[in-house]
């Protein structure tokens, strides 16, 4: 039913995010997807510094994109990439909401397992995003929903089949994308889903229920 890039960051919202949130859309609509999930990164560094310790700067790059988008004909649900207190490690959270974000402000300063043990009622998917990158660490799966398996920056080293490989171990859910900061960056991974998705909860749904493929298009790159 639709190609989602659903690890993608703006310029407006993402110190790393060369890209501004218009362009991104433009970019995503004219290569024929459905749509796109925002992930700006959100961790003690970019609230201080980038956001200036306001939350509503983080919504800044979704709020523009999910407006144009609606112009243009382009789904644009939100996500998140934190960083908790206790590693650099980087995880991806689909199924957050605009209110969470703003209610929740320091979730940054949570370590993953007092974040998973305070939300547990919430109906979120945590994935830990390009977790055999250099500078990433392995944490207790139970801790988990699902791995990032194919992690398409051109830039790093993301080891994507010894993820693909500990993740069918473990029985994790598994997800695939372009990791988009760059416009060189488009189309490199994707999730193709089988069903039509219009927000954040539907794509929850979508991925626990495994209603999709992976697109690898790195190796073109």
């Amino acid at each position: 039913m639709g190609l989602f890039e659903i690890h993608c960051h703006t310029a407006e919202s993402s110190i790393c995010g060369q890209v501004d949130a218009r362009t991104l859309v433009k970019m995503h609509k004219e290569a024929g997807f459905e749509g796109i999930c925002l992930t700006d990164h959100y961790n003690d560094y970019h609230f201080a510094d980038h956001f200036k310790d306001d939350v509503q700067n983080f919504l800044k790059g979704y709020r523009v994109a999910r407006e144009y988008g609606k112009e243009i004909g382009l789904k644009v649900l939100l996500g998140v990439e934190y960083r908790f207190a206790d590693t650099n490690n980087d995880y991806l959270v689909f199924g957050i909401t605009e209110e969470f974000v703003i209610e929740n402000p320091d979730v940054y300063k949570l370590t993953l397992k007092e974040f998973r043990k305070k939300f547990a009622d919430e109906d979120f998917i945590l994935i830990q995003a390009h977790p055999m990158r250099d500078g990433q660490k392995r944490v207790d799966v139970a801790l988990l929903d699902g791995m990032e398996v194919l992690n398409g920056n051109p830039r790093h080293e993301a080891r994507n089949e010894q993820v693909l490989a500990y993740a069918k171990e473990n029985n994790l859910i598994m997800t695939g994308a372009s990791d988009y900061h760059r416009t060189s960056d488009l189309f490199l991974a994707c999730m193709d889903f089988e069903n039509e998705i219009n927000n954040e909860k539907e794509l929850v749904r979508e991925i626990k229920a495994g209603r999709y493929s992976i697109i690898d298009n790195t190796r073109f790159a």
